[in-house]
């Protein structure tokens, strides 16, 4: 499995008012993954994920934090400027080297972590078909992470 350098552990209290912030519980994998590591980005760079939708692999850049010095990686930063454009139960948890983001969905109809090709990079992405399922879990789409080695 990828190893990820985190940004520093995320309190209790952190993730519980990020919570009451967004007004869902998050899944217990991503709140474990915000406590013991706060976000990051892979040791190895150019890890990938790959995404069925699109038939292609993406380049992972980083997964957001709680309370960062940086707001670029801040989780709620990113959730207050996208909220009217996300599903419901639904957070923005990262992004690839382009424009495209990671989603974590957790409500009835979809649950699991998601490639938002916000750009339309890929083809057959537009505006109306963007979103991609990549993962169950969070802790699935963590280890479905590739090292430029495997690919």
């Amino acid at each position: 499995m990828v190893s990820i350098t985190g940004y520093g552990k995320a309190t209790e209290e952190a993730v519980n008012n990020f919570q009451e912030f967004v007004g869902f519980e998050i899944p217990e994998d991503y709140k474990q993954f915000l406590l013991k590591h706060n976000g990051g980005t892979t040791t190895v760079q150019n890890c990938k994920f790959y995404v069925d939708g699109l038939d292609t692999l993406v380049c992972l850049h980083a997964l957001y934090g709680l309370e960062l010095h940086d707001k670029q990686l801040d989780l709620q930063k990113w959730h207050e400027e996208n909220r009217e454009d996300l599903h419901k139960n639904c957070i923005i948890i990262g992004n690839d080297t382009c424009a495209g983001k990671i989603l974590l969905i957790d409500n009835e109809e979809e649950k699991g972590v998601y490639f938002w090709d916000q750009g339309w990079y890929s083809d057959p992405s537009s505006q109306d078909e963007n979103i991609y399922k990549v993962a169950s879990s969070f802790q699935s789409f963590i280890e479905g992470l590739k090292v430029p080695e495997e690919i």
